[in-house]
C-alpha cells in the first residue's frame, strides 16, 4: 500500500473523530444553556418593579412591609416605584371593590418607600415606639447580690456548719456514734500502728 494513501485515510478518520466531538460539545452546550435560561426564566430575577410574591418571599431576613394606596393612584405609584428602586407586588382580595390597593415589599425598601409616598402626596408613616422595650432597658434585670459573704471550694467546712452547731439533738443515737467515732478517730491517730506484713 502506498504512504500517501495511509496518510490521506488518517487524515479523513482524524476529520471525521473531530466533527464527532464538535457536535457533541455543541448539543452539550445547547442543553446547558437551555437548561440555565428555563433557570432564570423561572427564578423571576427582577430587581426593581412590581413582582410576585414568591420573588419576594425567598428574602427571608427583612420583614414584609404592607402601605395602602388608591386604585387611582396605581400607575403614579407603579412609575414612582421602579425610578426609586422598589420591588414589590400588589396584593387584592377577588371582590375587593374598596378602591384601596395593598402593596407588599419588605423591610430593605422602607426608605425608597417613603421616598414614593412622599412624592405622591400621602403621609410617611411613623415608626411606632416601642414602650415595652425602653421599660425592659430601663430596669433590664433584678439587681445582683452576693449569694454569700464567703467564697470557698467547698472543700473546707464553713463556720457555722460544725458539728457541734448541728440540729441533732444531744441524746440521740446519731450523736452518740459521732462522738465515739471522733473518740476512736483520736485514739488511732495518737497510737503508732503495727503494721503487719513482710518485710524484705
Amino acid at each position: 500500500m502506498d504512504v500517501s494513501a495511509e496518510a490521506a485515510d488518517l487524515v479523513v478518520r482524524e476529520g471525521i473523530q473531530a466533527t464527532e466531538a464538535a457536535a457533541k460539545l455543541s448539543g452539550e452546550a445547547l442543553k446547558n444553556v437551555a437548561a440555565l435560561l428555563i433557570a432564570i426564566a423561572k427564578q423571576d430575577m427582577k430587581v426593581v418593579g412590581e413582582t410576585s410574591s414568591k420573588r419576594l418571599a425567598r428574602d427571608t431576613s427583612a420583614p414584609a412591609v404592607v402601605i395602602h394606596v388608591k386604585a387611582e393612584d396605581k400607575a403614579k405609584f407603579q412609575k414612582l416605584a421602579k425610578e426609586f428602586g422598589v420591588l414589590y407586588f400588589i396584593a387584592q382580595k377577588k371582590g375587593n371593590n374598596t378602591g384601596v390597593l395593598n402593596v407588599v415589599s419588605n423591610q430593605n425598601y422602607a426608605a425608597q418607600l417613603n421616598a414614593v409616598m412622599e412624592q405622591m402626596g400621602y403621609p410617611i408613616p411613623r415608626k411606632e415606639k416601642q414602650e415595652d422595650a425602653s421599660a425592659k432597658k430601663a430596669n433590664p434585670r433584678a439587681p445582683q447580690e452576693k449569694s454569700s459573704n464567703e467564697r470557698g471550694s467547698g472543700w473546707s467546712p464553713s463556720p457555722t456548719s460544725t458539728t457541734e452547731q448541728t440540729d441533732i439533738e444531744p441524746d440521740s443515737p446519731t450523736k452518740k456514734r459521732l462522738k465515739r467515732m471522733k473518740r476512736l478517730a483520736a485514739q488511732s491517730h495518737g497510737e503508732p500502728g503495727i503494721i503487719k506484713g513482710k518485710v524484705r
